[in-house]
């Protein structure tokens, strides 16, 4: 399988007030700047047991039209070049642009019945997709470092720290969505945060 999504990358580290503390006997009066309008951009990644399939670059807000582009000049291509790229079934979540009927036509031209279509994959489901339960979290944890100072350079970070993503984290990935299967079938498609 490869999954497939999307998330934004800030220029500015984030900061997770659940995790930074300061310790003070006395009130601390500590503040984070952060930009009221932070540069970001919109990166699209695949992910199967064998390889990360991206990054790619939406320097704009993302819609069927330059969703489809993508897909055909930059993904469709790179799957081609797999030695398995038959075997392969491809999903989505149900982002607006990946619903489209232009993108649901040309995706089930190419991929037949190994696509998985919108009417057949859980709404709101993070949980089962791995871009969402492992990439996005895991690089967002090591793409600051070192610090960014412009978008290409975020870049630059993002392209490294996906190169050294390799086999033995993808097993782990994919054997931990196999589990996550298990939990929400024995859940009855319930939810299984918890479990």
């Amino acid at each position: 399988m490869v999954f497939s999504d999307e998330a934004y990358f800030y220029l500015t580290l984030p900061v997770n007030i659940q995790n930074n503390r300061q310790w003070s006997k006395g009130q601390p009066f500590l503040d984070v700047e952060r930009p009221l309008h932070d540069k970001k951009i919109l990166v699209w990644c695949g992910i199967s047991v064998n390889r990360v399939f991206g990054p790619y670059y939406f320097e704009n807000t993302i819609n069927q039209k330059n969703y489809l582009e993508m897909l055909k000049n930059f993904f469709w291509p790179k799957l081609l070049r797999t030695a398995e790229y038959k075997k392969y079934i491809f999903q989505q979540d149900g982002a607006r642009p990946h619903t489209a009927t232009t993108v649901q036509t040309w995706l089930t031209e190419k991929f037949g019945n190994k696509f998985i279509d919108k009417n057949s994959w859980p709404p709101r489901s993070p949980d089962l997709n791995p871009c969402d339960f492992f990439l996005w979290g895991y690089l967002k944890s090591v793409v600051y470092n070192p610090l960014p100072k412009t978008l290409d350079d975020l870049k630059v970070n993002l392209e490294r720290e996906i190169k050294k993503i390799n086999k033995d984290m993808l097993k782990s990935t994919f054997s931990n969505f196999e589990k996550r299967c298990h939990l929400l079938k024995s859940a009855n498609g319930g939810h299984i945060e918890n479990k």
